[in-house]
């Protein structure tokens, strides 16, 4: 079983693609990832790949939200 420090999420993109690859070691980030429909590209245990569109990347700050893309 993971640590709480090892269920990551990582999420990488750049500017020449309008996907971004997100890895994550959370069930609970894969399953809101499902949620929003999005499905795994790769699986193994514990883990999750999915790849989402750049645009679908928001981050949320005290003051104000960013979205990418």
């Amino acid at each position: 079983m993971l640590s709480q420090a090892e269920k990551e999420t990582v999420i990488q993109f750049d500017e020449a693609n309008q996907q971004a690859k997100v890895y994550t070691a959370s069930w609970d980030m894969a399953r809101s990832l499902k949620r929003a429909g999005y499905q795994p590209v790769k699986k193994a245990k514990g883990a999750w790949w999915f790849e989402i569109p750049v645009h679908a990347v928001r981050i949320e700050g005290t003051h104000d939200s960013l979205s990418i893309g």
